[in-house]
């Protein structure tokens, strides 16, 4: 069974006579457009009345067509004995029997669900072919090639067929007018009766069912409305074929009327029965819109074929919103200037840590878990007075681990404070460290000597230092700089004691 429509409503209809189906060999297939099949069953006139195919039994041969879509499906017209088969990315897809009196607008194959979901690029072929006994009268035609387009498809300047049951059709049903009368249409007999069509578009033709069998149904009029304006249209009385033995019949595919050149904008579409006193009159009857929608360089800011109005944008109508000068140049200014903020304060910062190194033996050292790296007296002459124990962390009470270390540690009289970092040194740390220094004197020179010259070397300097720092005591807890060549100044919060 074909894919029914309402699970397509929305496909790209491409006629046969475009540039992007390749025909194989080109020598064998020659063109109609003297619509010479369109009243010979009940299938209705051929698409922009033009045929491309092979007649005779002499040639067989074969199509392709390259696409971005999510479903294809192959429109054919033949007489006679022939066959087709179709594949899709070299997968061979859903050919379907047809009833050799509709002659036209045959569904030749379809990829059913194959494709549902992808978004690459395939690759359709269409292969047509006779049988040995085929009488020389047969021939095999495509008409078109109609494929559901990507969600992200914008649908400029396409053919776009839109079936009966899209969203985007309205129906005024509240009197129970529209209903299904067969052959894939909603139709009404009701006066007065109406459906709505929103569309992108420079021109829109509407086809319906004409029916006649088993009733026969006599001509009338109805009318549409497109941006305000009314005009009356002809509903046919019922028709017969060539192939139906005189009789009247259904036949599809009729088209009712076309609107041309249009604007390049959004258009509202009204379609309705007229009141007349015709006997049996024939039924309003919606099969499917064609729409040539917008090209691409259109002022209509609508364009994909992803919401309810056809034609239109995903996201309903886009603008483009222009950023004042002023804004920018602001925007621009103030960046610049934020970025030198941050690179001054980046410098002044650095330039403190470097200070801050510069002068760490007389400073107090208030961070967590790492103490002083000794303390020196201004009488000690240049040796070290107590070394810390290394990496290790004293508390304020004097206690190793806490991670703090106490401000009155600091060395003030000469002489080592009574929890001083030596003074609370852990004896296994100890041990060690003698234990270190005696097995240092029988295998080598003494390494602590030579650690002690280097101090001593060093401690020249910041014993210079030292001599030039004084303490003030502050009612604040602010830093200050002292300036270049002055006595630097050690500042203290109100808290400090000498004791």
């Amino acid at each position: 069974m074909t894919t029914p429509d309402t699970a397509v409503p929305r496909l790209v209809v491409v006629d046969d006579t475009d540039p992007s189906i390749q025909y194989t060999p080109s020598s064998a297939f020659s063109k109609d457009s003297a619509g010479k099949l369109d009243g010979q069953g009940y299938g209705g006139p051929v698409f922009n009345h033009t045929l491309t195919g092979l007649s005779g039994t002499s040639n067989n041969g074969s199509l392709t067509f390259s696409f971005n879509g999510t479903f294809v499906r192959a429109m054919v017209a033949a007489e006679g004995i022939y066959g087709w088969y179709c594949n899709v990315d070299n997968h061979l897809i859903t050919s379907f029997t047809v009833d050799t009196s509709q002659v036209t607008n045959y569904i030749a194959c379809d990829s059913e669900g194959t494709l549902s979901g992808t978004t690459s690029e395939h690759t359709l072929v269409v292969n047509f072919f006779f049988y040995p006994d085929s009488p020389t009268t047969s021939s095999l035609w495509l008409d078109s090639i109609q494929y559901q387009p990507l969600p992200s498809d914008p649908l400029d300047a396409v053919t776009l067929r839109i079936h009966n049951s899209d969203p985007s059709i309205s129906y005024s049903n509240s009197s129970g007018g529209w209903s299904f009368q067969g052959l894939n249409s909603n139709a009404t007999d009701l006066t007065g009766t109406s459906m709505s069509l929103s569309f992108n578009g420079t021109s829109t033709t509407l086809y319906s069912v004409n029916f006649g069998s088993p009733t026969e149904y006599n001509a009338t009029t109805a009318f549409y409305t497109i941006d305000g304006k009314s005009t009356d249209f002809d509903l046919p009385g019922s028709a017969k074929t060539s192939n139906s033995g005189g009789n009247y019949t259904n036949i599809s595919n009729w088209p009712l009327f076309t609107l041309a050149d249009l604007s390049a904008s959004q258009h509202n579409l009204n379609v309705a029965t007229s009141y007349n006193s015709t006997p049996q009159p024939q039924y309003l009857s919606i099969e499917y819109f064609i729409i040539q929608t917008n090209p691409s360089n259109s002022s209509s800011t609508e364009g994909s074929s992803n919401s309810t109005g056809v034609g239109s944008s995903s996201g309903g109508s886009s603008s483009s919103h222009s950023t004042p000068v002023g804004a920018i140049v602001g925007g621009v200014v103030g960046g610049v200037v934020g970025l030198a903020a941050i690179i001054l304060a980046l410098y002044f910062f650095f330039r403190r840590r470097r200070r801050s190194a510069h002068h760490s033996p007389g400073m107090l050292d208030l961070s967590a878990g790492t103490p002083p790296l000794g303390h020196y007296g201004p009488n000690s002459g240049g040796s070290i007075i107590n070394s810390p124990p290394p990496m290790q962390s004293v508390s304020s009470s004097g206690r190793p681990g806490s991670g703090a270390f106490s401000p009155d540690a600091l060395y003030r009289d000469g002489t080592s404070p009574p929890h001083s970092p030596s003074a609370v040194m852990d004896s296994s740390v100890a041990g060690s460290v003698a234990g270190s220094s005696s097995r240092a004197s029988q295998s080598g020179p003494d390494s602590g000597r030579l650690v002690s010259m280097k101090n001593a070397q060093s401690l020249k300097v910041r014993d210079e230092q030292l001599r030039r720092s004084e303490l003030r005591l502050h009612t604040d807890s602010g830093v200050r700089l002292p300036a270049p060549n002055e006595r630097e100044v050690i500042d203290v919060p109100p808290t400090y004691t000498e004791d």
